[in-house]
């Protein structure tokens, strides 16, 4: 995404001194690398973050997991609601919990007690995402033209001539256009794949596979069927991205 005003960036942290050297960390890479204007908010609890939060209110959230109260998987869950965007960064004393972060889509994961080596790294990748071109997505609706970023796409289905844009929150548009058109386009961004005929899917939008493996289950709470020919395959592809995601700045 593109910023177009300052960084907004969250720290969650029971431990204020691990918040206050994460901050510090923070205010250094900004003075050393990036004269962009940044607000860094801290917070000594999930609950306190959800109290204030909006959907994309902020670029990168760094979360504790193992706080006394509501735990950083716990809030990233609650987040991930309504927002499938904002760069999760967990840190955490142990790398004990990287699974039950893997469903969350973190963007990265960092083992206290900090450095600032890590610390930029950390800033140095999420700065290439947010401020990478906007992709676009060209929807034609009757006499109408929509410019939708890929982002804001979770699904698209074919619908005979028509395509089926299936937005972030589960509204939708039917658009003029042949599915090939369409599967061209969005496949070449590595946040689609194609899960069976007529179907492709963003996996930023995935919240979990099925139990047997049959499905998709996205954010919205819509499913999507795996194809049985080639599952493994599409399966395999599903969690390579999501390593991928996991290991970014690592």
């Amino acid at each position: 995404m593109l910023l177009d005003s300052a960084y907004n960036i969250a720290v969650v942290d029971d431990k204020r001194t691990d918040s206050e050297k994460l901050q510090r960390g923070i205010h250094r890479w900004f003075t050393e690398n990036h004269d962009t204007p940044r607000s860094i908010s801290c917070f000594p609890d999930g609950e306190s973050l959800l109290n204030v939060f909006e959907p994309y209110k902020f670029h990168i959230i760094f979360l504790d997991i193992i706080m006394d109260r509501l735990s950083g998987i716990d809030t990233a869950q609650r987040l991930r609601i309504s927002d499938s965007r904002t760069l999760l960064v967990f840190t955490t004393s142990s790398d004990e919990f990287a699974f039950d972060a893997f469903p969350l889509h973190a963007f990265d994961y960092v083992i206290k007690p900090f450095t600032q080596e890590r610390i930029a790294r950390v800033m140095n990748e999420a700065a290439k995402v947010l401020e990478a071109p906007e992709a676009i997505f060209t929807a034609r609706v009757s006499r109408s033209t929509y410019y939708i970023p890929l982002r804001k796409i979770s699904a698209a289905l074919a619908h005979d001539h028509f395509v089926e844009i299936v937005m972030l929150h589960g509204n939708s548009m039917l658009c003029s256009m042949k599915f090939g058109e369409a599967e061209e386009i969005l496949m070449k961004d590595a946040r689609f794949l194609s899960c069976t005929r007529g179907v492709i899917i963003n996996m930023d939008c995935v919240s979990s596979l099925s139990r047997d493996k049959s499905s998709v289950i996205m954010n919205d709470g819509s499913h999507y069927p795996i194809k049985s020919r080639g599952r493994s395959e599409i399966i395999s592809a599903f969690v390579q991205y999501q390593i991928s995601r996991m290991k970014r700045g690592m």
